[in-house]
C-alpha cells in the first residue's frame, strides 16, 4: 500500500497526475497553405506556443491535404488548438521526403529537403504568427512565396 502511495505522489509531483486530466481546453482551428498561389499539398504546419508558460504545452500541428488545407491536431485528430498566441512554422518536404522535425527547443528545425528553403521551419525566426480565439472562426490562410 505504502509503495503505491509513494508512485502515485512521484508520478503527481512529475506533472502526471494520478488519474487526472490534464488536457487543456481546446478550440477548433483550420487553415489553408498556398506556395505560389497553388496548394502546398504535405507541407507541416506546426504551431509553438508563445506565453512563457506555455512553452511545454503540446504542439498543434497538421499535415495539408491535396487542396493545401489542414486541421490542427492537438491532443485527437482535428480537435484544434489551445486559445493563444503562437508563432507558426511550415515545412514542405519535397514528395516522397518524410519532414523531420523535432519538437523540443529546437523545434521546426527541418532536415529533409524543405521547399520553402527553410525559411518558415524555425520558430525562433520564423515570420507567421498566429492568434487561436476561444469563440471566433480560427481559419487561417498563409500565402508564401
Amino acid at each position: 500500500m505504502f509503495r503505491a502511495m509513494l508512485l502515485c505522489g512521484l508520478v503527481a509531483v512529475l506533472g502526471l497526475g494520478c488519474g487526472a486530466d490534464r488536457k487543456l481546453q481546446v478550440v477548433k482551428a483550420s487553415g489553408e497553405v498556398l506556395v505560389g498561389g497553388k496548394p502546398a499539398e504535405g507541407a507541416l504546419v506546426v504551431f509553438h506556443p508563445q506565453e512563457k508558460d506555455r512553452e511545454r504545452d503540446v504542439k498543434p500541428f497538421a499535415k495539408t491535404n491535396a487542396q493545401g488545407k489542414f486541421v490542427l491536431n492537438t491532443y485527437e485528430e482535428g480537435d484544434g488548438a489551445t486559445p493563444g498566441e503562437y508563432k507558426v512554422t511550415i515545412v514542405w518536404n519535397k514528395a516522397g521526403a518524410a519532414p523531420k522535425v523535432a519538437f523540443g527547443n529546437d523545434s521546426g528545425q527541418s532536415t529533409g529537403p524543405d521547399q520553402l528553403g527553410g525559411r518558415y521551419g524555425n520558430p525562433a525566426n520564423t515570420p507567421l504568427s498566429k492568434s487561436v480565439k476561444k469563440g471566433e472562426a480560427n481559419e487561417f490562410k498563409f500565402e508564401l512565396n
